[in-house]
């Protein structure tokens, strides 16, 4: 089966598929697949709901379950994500289980709380559970991890992670976080924001890495017209980045000199940045300081102005990362292993200048 065949898509090469349904029906992946497939579980309301947003979005359902052949590749497949608090990785676990509901294979999802040693356990444990294969997001370096899967025969793709060390090689799937923070970058200056600051932490992290080269390359493109200041915030989350605004309204205070666009490596932090601000009064958003988020997760926190955001296409990963993993079980042979990098893009919302 080519990739090509394991779905239906939009006009253009945008994939309409399980969790687009979902989304613009407001109801779990779940509620959509049992309307394809076990109609009788679904109430009357859901399935109008249902049936009026594949209508909109012209999704074209595949055979019901009933009706298809088992997947040759079995049933069963493993996803170790980074941390289940990090909405892109809920993401990505939604276009896998998509393409697996499309193939009549089901997917585990396991959190390894960005914790390097509870990744590997967890891929040995799916390992002895005998999967198929392993969508792998990891915590750091991945090389032993694969290793150790390929030598039990179980294929490994990687998402939001390449890993240069391993032994074998494997295919990944990724957002382009050097293009993630050129984006972030430019649209603060866009604005006319001149002292720009990058806020983050963890620096092992690859994408941390990436978005920071991306904002420093699209500053330098402004040939010293633009200063760019690095702040470690100590950690990603909110609290970290209230620490950071908090010290910033302290700077103001003094008479320093602070940044009038910030970006935010993780929006958790950009979220803390605001509330800081905001809270000391003293600086405001956007009209002092511009801030802009790099992952366009979804927040359970709440900034009193919304963050404008580069946003990662989670979903998109986790669709692409499934496809080459089933292509690499079901033709081991003849499957060529391949780097995927997938664009993030813009949401502008209040925290930055119009």
């Amino acid at each position: 089966m080519s990739s090509a065949d394991r779905g239906p898509r939009a006009q253009g090469s945008k994939r309409v598929g399980v969790s687009d349904v979902a989304k613009r029906a407001d109801v779990a992946i779940g509620t959509v697949s049992n309307y394809l497939n076990y109609p009788d579980r679904v109430s009357d309301t859901l399935k109008a709901k249902i049936k009026a947003a594949i209508d909109e979005l012209g999704y074209v359902p595949r055979q019901g379950r009933a009706q298809r052949q088992a997947s040759p590749a079995g049933g069963l497949v493993g996803y170790v994500m980074t941390d289940i608090e990090h909405s892109l990785f809920t993401d990505v676990f939604e276009g896998i289980q998509e393409v697996c509901e499309d193939n009549d294979m089901q997917v585990v999802g396991a959190n390894a709380s960005s914790d390097a040693s509870r990744q590997s356990e967890l891929v040995r444990m799916f390992v002895r559970m005998g999967c198929a294969g392993i969508v792998l997001s990891s915590v750091t370096g991945s090389g032993r991890d694969v290793e150790a899967a390929h030598a039990a025969g179980v294929r490994v793709v990687l998402v939001d992670h390449a890993d240069p060390l391993s032994t074998v090689p494997v295919s990944s799937v990724l957002e382009n976080n050097l293009s993630a923070g050129m984006i972030a970058a430019e649209e603060l200056i866009r604005t006319g924001c001149a002292r720009l600051a990058f806020v983050a932490h963890s620096f092992d992290y690859q994408a941390v890495q990436e978005r920071y080269a991306g904002v420093r390359r699209a500053v330098e493109r402004r040939g010293g017209a633009v200063s760019l200041e690095l702040i470690d915030s100590q950690g990603l989350m909110v609290e970290d980045g209230y620490k950071v605004g908090a010290a910033l309204t302290r700077r103001a205070e003094g008479g320093e000199g602070v940044p009038d666009g910030v970006i935010a490596a993780s929006d958790h932090l950009g979220v803390g940045v605001i509330r800081a601000l905001v809270d000391g009064g003293v600086l405001r958003v956007p009209e002092d300081v511009g801030v802009i988020g790099c992952e366009g997760v979804r927040l359970s926190h709440t900034a009193p102005v919304q963050l404008t955001t580069v946003d990662a296409p989670g979903a998109d990963m986790g669709r692409k990362a499934m496809t080459e993993l089933l292509d690499a079980i079901e033709n081991p042979v003849g499957y060529v292993n391949s780097v995927t990098m997938l664009e993030p893009h813009l949401h502008r919302r209040d925290s930055t200048r119009a």
